[in-house]
């Protein structure tokens, strides 16, 4: 049975790739780190079809073993927390030890890494430098592999709607980073994780990057807006400047109650839309799904 190495798989997204990719028939290996649900995971396939597999470092002989008997890598795992290390260590250098691994094999791998849109932008984000430092080094260092810029992500139980929709139902005041004008364009996880199963499925060589969007673009105010009429209460928006936001996130997120943390913040500080420059779902002539159904469905 041919197999796939899925690092993040744990997470949100990464289940949702599970389920459906679990469908191809491959064994599916999933390292994690951080403690997990193993038997919810096994859940998402066949009997004995996906298998956890703690691991403390990449330099682990059996891990590196693993890698070595899959076809295809997929790379999920681009944290926003970073008590711990820099963005630098946990992004850039794990993935640069990931290629270096791949590049070492006896039989050529490809590699789907999951970046996302605007990282090129020349934002403030140390994450978003740490993820585009890893596209270059993929580009330059390997040779099959697809990149994945998606937008913000909704459904299926997504962070985004979970953190803001329980706001929204509790106070009467909803804070707007900024002035709310700032552009996004969220994408359904049922078509991100088509699209990883049309990738999967099908051959590809060389590199190439897809940026993902749904056919909807709102500003945050906008979206906001929706959320508050779906809801059917009528709610006063209270604009915070970025600067003062930057201020009061960055005392809360020391603490284990703040909503966000900068990085996240930052997100709120630029248009976050697809700019037409590179392949995107119609390369498999996918047409995304609009996410309004999903916020009335998790409301």
């Amino acid at each position: 049975m041919k197999s796939i190495v899925i690092f993040g798989g744990a997470g949100f997204v990464g289940k949702h790739i599970l389920l459906k990719i679990s469908k191809l028939g491959y064994k599916i290996i999933v390292p994690y780190q951080k403690q997990t649900n193993e038997a919810k995971l096994k859940l998402l396939g066949s009997t004995g079809q996906i298998i956890p597999y703690h691991f403390s470092s990449l330099d682990e002989k059996r891990l590196k073993s693993i890698i070595e008997k899959s076809e295809i890598c997929i790379n999920l795992k681009t944290a926003w927390d970073t008590k711990k290390h820099s963005y630098s260590k946990s992004i850039f250098d794990f993935n640069v030890k990931l290629i270096s691994i791949l590049n070492n094999c006896n039989t050529p791998k490809k590699l789907i890494f999951f970046s996302g849109l605007g990282v090129d932008q020349g934002t403030d984000s140390l994450r978003d430098r740490a993820i585009l430092d890893v596209e270059n080094h993929i580009k330059t260092n390997l040779r099959d592999s697809i990149i994945i810029r998606p937008s913000v992500i909704l459904g299926g139980g997504d962070q985004f709607l979970r953190s803001l929709i329980p706001l929204f139902k509790l106070s009467y005041f909803i804070p707007l980073f900024g002035n709310g004008s700032k552009k996004f364009q969220p994408v359904h996880i049922e078509d991100i994780c088509n699209f990883i199963y049309f990738a999967v499925k099908t051959s590809f060589k060389s590199n190439n990057t897809f940026e993902l969007g749904g056919p909807n673009i709102f500003t945050y105010k906008e979206f906001y807006n929706l959320i508050a009429e779906n809801i059917g209460k009528k709610k006063v928006f209270l604009p915070i400047p970025m600067r003062i936001a930057k201020i009061l996130i960055g005392i809360a997120e020391k603490t284990p109650f703040s909503p966000i943390n900068l990085e996240q913040l930052s997100l709120f500080e630029n248009d976050n839309i697809l700019q037409g420059t590179k392949m995107s779902f119609d390369y498999y002539e996918m047409k995304p799904q609009s996410v309004l159904s999903s916020i009335k469905k998790y409301i």
